[in-house]
């Protein structure tokens, strides 16, 4: 489990995290959302090492991720906002590289590589000649190389066509057996992807949980007509939908009752605002 309590970062006066908390388990996938400046990409930071908070606990398997930072960042796999590639190198040779980093015995990366390769389908060529999918799937072939449990994806999907978009949402889906935190402003494929989605705003989250408990939040609207006009009534209250039409149905028609789940994109916005 990734645990995370109470983050806290300063930059010179500008407080950037305001006492953050949350958890991802192992085979949960975990969105964070949020405006920019909202305090996302601080967080990624500090998750893999590259910032340090000022106050907060980060635990990796129980363990103080900043007092065993050498051997926890073994188990992880980053993929930053922007994709920083070797331009010379064509896939294969990036990710045998990047495995004799991470000390992989060298037949199980050839192994892993070529797997990888095909699984994203990434093309036989120099880097130079990606195009910027390629390269995001690249990037993303390298974080698994070692076959870390815990993935961080900063806007893995940012900036990319929809076929490319929807191809990764859908890859990052199959990776089950791992625990994975992205950010993304793309609020469709967080739908799509997530378990949970922790709602950032100024350094604080207003909303973390579980996606399908937070879309549970229904709207009823009775459809009905009275004295010869079409009228609506609409609450998320059940019992009051109830109430209404015991009041309702002596006196009018009723022509339709529509039970709407509402989209994460609704949610979001009357969150922040």
């Amino acid at each position: 489990m990734l645990r995370v309590e109470n983050l806290v970062k300063r930059y010179g006066d500008f407080l950037a995290l305001k006492g953050i908390s949350f958890e991802i388990d192992r085979s949960e996938i975990l969105g964070l959302i949020g405006e920019n400046g909202a305090g996302k990409s601080t967080t990624i930071k500090i998750l893999v090492g590259l910032l340090k908070p000022d106050s907060g606990k980060v635990e990796y398997d129980g363990l103080d991720f900043f007092e065993n930072k050498s051997k926890l960042k073994k188990n992880i796999g980053y993929v930053p906002e922007i994709d920083s590639l070797y331009e010379d190198m064509n896939a294969f040779e990036y990710l045998m590289f990047f495995s004799s980093l991470y000390g992989v015995e060298r037949d199980k990366a050839r192994k892993r590589a070529e797997e990888l390769i095909e699984a994203l389908r990434i093309p036989n060529k120099t880097i130079a000649e990606f195009s910027k999918g390629m390269r995001r799937k690249l990037s993303i072939a390298r974080s698994l190389i070692h076959d870390p449990d815990y993935l961080i994806y900063d806007e893995p999907i940012g900036g990319l066509d929809p076929s490319t978009s929807l191809f990764i949402a859908e890859f990052m889906k199959s990776l089950r057996d791992k625990a994975i935190l992205f950010s993304a402003h793309n609020l469709y494929y967080v739908e799509f992807v997530c378990d949970k989605v922790a709602i950032m705003k100024d350094g604080r989250i207003l909303y973390y949980g579980d996606l399908e408990e937070l879309k549970g939040m229904q709207r009823y609207v009775l459809h009905y007509k009275l004295d010869g006009v079409e009228r609506e009534f609409s609450t998320n209250d059940v019992d009051a939908l109830n109430e209404f039409l015991r009041e309702i149905i002596p006196k009018a028609k009723i022509i339709k009752i529509d039970v709407e789940t509402p989209r994460l994109e609704d949610i979001y916005f009357s969150l922040v605002r």
